[in-house]
């Protein structure tokens, strides 16, 4: 029998206006958005061998059991049509034209075209008009034995807080484009809305297969872990359970080849987590991360380059193998995790907020599956810094995640909050370095501190540590010429180095009227610019997204009071750590477990 595993899409939205190549390259001809058809004038061509809709045939082929692949297009007009497959070798892009045909069809129909056997990476079309011609959908199918199809029950499970414009929005396109068709993965996909802010209703959130969940605000975690609690108890109980984050534009197709990946998927894939890519919301062409890897430095860094899809090279770039790297993760922007797992590893760790994903996948041991077109699209991280969430949850996370699992032996977690802690001294951020010693004090506490639901309050506590930034133009010394050349640093001059190693950069052994006399303009994220900040007594930390920035100036009493406290939990750790981290990892079992996270959510049985 023929299996569809997947349809042309077209760029209905009004954000994918902007990347309307990831759909189709060529002559924009005329789209009609709400019927979904595609109008094409004399000598206009389309190129559907693109990001969202190519078929990814080798990777349908080595994951699923799925046989030769067919096109179905209906159509209506004069036509060319050529039917292509496209791979990458090394640096080369190879071609494959398996047919050139001319159509003349008076009145819409659906033609067809079998693709002979191949290992083609990417399966595609391009459509000429000799005169004027519509294209009204088409699809892609597979052979596959119907002995062979799977049974399964896909949860969506997001968790949101006080977002609640792009769930409502999400949620109204899922039941328009799957829960309320008569497609029969309409029957088989279930939606749990956790809302952590508790501001939705029951009219905001409702519909076949829709369930919302008033939960505490525990973060992502106990949003997620709440999340698989009800698929996994839901009847009918779910084989798959995928993990999506509120705030992003969801594509519905994405979801039904997700979908059709597990229905047809091979066995010695049952355990794979499906990754799906994050697209960058602000350049919806780029994509930032599919998988992701923790460095020997403890800080994130996506597996592969950063692509940008309106380009066919990149498309296959993606497709590519990579090779392996340790600390291998799949982010919950997009996450598709097998019941057996959760059932086999429990459930995340009470973290609140970041390295939650990571920390399961890392447990699980998981292996990835990604692929062209399973994606969201996700605001960027380059402008959401926010030193309460990033320096607190980071680097007392990474020290849980790393006690209380055994994973990421070639990452010193101790090393990273020092260092961290250092780079805020040093560029006289106090409050900074005062979230990042909360941060450590916190982790100290052991496993005890994390049975107590406080992840709320400490954010609101951390929050009012962080800079207070205001327009550039009410800065005495903001008017800076090229506000994007404070991300940027200088080479280190050699005396400069050193008289900055020595003195902390000024605040120790250093005259207060030996400091240079202008004005040093930093970055205002994590980044390191130990030659900018050398030897000033007062910075401009300066935003260029929005044009903002926040004024330092070097306290010494307060380096002193900073600097005794962390040696202090250092000592402290240094003579307690074999037991702190033993008892993470002897309480883990239960942090992970649904008893506990019954008790924690207050939820009943």
């Amino acid at each position: 029998m023929e299996y569809k595993i997947q349809k042309l899409v077209f760029p209905t939205e009004a954000k994918h206006q902007l990347c309307k190549k990831l759909f189709y390259r060529g002559s924009e001809g005329y789209l009609d958005r709400e019927k979904e058809e595609l109008h094409l004038g004399k000598g206009q061509m389309a190129d559907f061998a693109t990001y969202l809709n190519a078929c990814s045939y080798r990777k349908w082929r080595r994951y699923t059991k799925a046989g030769k692949a067919a096109l179905y297009l209906d159509v209506q007009g004069e036509f060319e049509l050529c039917i292509v497959g496209y791979s990458k070798n090394a640096l080369n892009v190879e071609r494959t034209e398996y047919t050139i045909q001319g159509h003349q069809i008076e009145e819409r129909k659906t033609i067809r075209f079998g693709f002979p056997d191949n290992d083609d990476q990417m399966l595609g079309f391009e459509i000429t008009a000799k005169e004027q011609c519509t294209l009204f959908g088409g699809y892609f199918a597979v052979e596959v034995d119907e002995t062979d199809i799977n049974d399964i029950e896909l949860c969506i499970a997001t968790t949101t807080c006080r977002k609640e414009d792009f769930i409502k929005k999400n949620v109204e396109l899922l039941k328009k484009d799957i829960l309320e068709t008569d497609e029969e993965i309409g029957e088989h996909i279930y939606v749990h809305v956790v809302d952590n802010g508790q501001t939705l209703t029951d009219d905001d959130i409702n519909g076949r297969h829709v369930y919302l969940h008033p939960n505490h605000n525990t973060g992502g975690s106990g949003g997620f872990a709440r999340g698989m609690i009800e698929s996994l108890h839901q009847d009918p109980k779910a084989t798959h359970v995928l993990l999506m984050d509120d705030d992003v534009l969801v594509l519905p197709e994405s979801i039904k080849r997700t979908y059709h990946l597990l229905k047809l998927r091979k066995e010695e894939y049952n355990n794979y987590f499906i990754s799906g890519a994050m697209l960058c919301y602000e350049e919806p062409n780029v994509q930032k991360e599919d998988i992701g890897t923790v460095m020997p430095d403890g800080y994130f860094r996506p597996l592969k380059p950063q692509l940008e899809h309106d380009q066919l090279i990149d498309n296959l770039e993606n497709e590519s193998e990579f090779v392996n790297r340790k600390n291998e993760y799949a982010a919950w922007w997009y996450c598709c995790i097998p019941a057996s797992v959760i059932e086999k590893n429990g459930l995340p760790l009470p973290l609140f907020i970041r390295w939650d994903d990571v920390e399961y996948s890392l447990r699980c041991k998981a292996k990835m599956i990604t692929m062209n077109s399973i994606c969201v699209w996700h605001m960027g991280f380059l402008n959401k810094y926010n030193v309460a969430i990033d320096r607190y949850q980071e680097c007392r996370n990474i020290l849980i995640d790393k006690a209380c699992s055994d994973i990421l032996h070639n990452v010193d977690a101790y090393d990273r909050l020092y260092k961290a802690f250092r780079t805020e001294m040093l560029r006289f951020n106090y409050d900074g370095a005062r979230v990042i010693l909360r941060a450590f004090e916190d982790y100290l506490k052991g496993p005890d501190f994390l049975k107590v639901d406080r992840g709320e309050r400490i954010l609101k506590e951390n929050v009012r540590l962080n800079e207070k930034y205001v327009p550039l133009n009410e800065i005495d010394g903001g008017d800076i010429a090229d506000v994007l050349s404070c991300l940027d640093d200088e080479p280190r001059r050699f005396v400069d180095k050193w008289l900055y190693r020595l003195t902390y950069n000024g605040q120790r052994l250093w005259p207060f009227n030996w400091y240079k006399k202008d004005i040093a303009y930093v970055s205002f994220n994590h980044s390191y610019q130990p030659q900018k900040m050398a030897m000033h007594d007062k910075l401009i930390a300066v935003n260029p997204f929005d044009k903002t920035g926040a004024v330092r100036k070097i306290d010494k009493k307060r380096f002193r009071e900073l600097i005794a406290r962390y040696k202090k939990a250092d000592h402290y750790c240094k003579q307690h750590r074999k037991e702190i981290e033993a008892a993470y990892r002897k309480e883990r079992p239960f942090l992970t477990s649904e008893r506990f996270w019954r008790e924690y959510l207050e939820i009943g049985d």
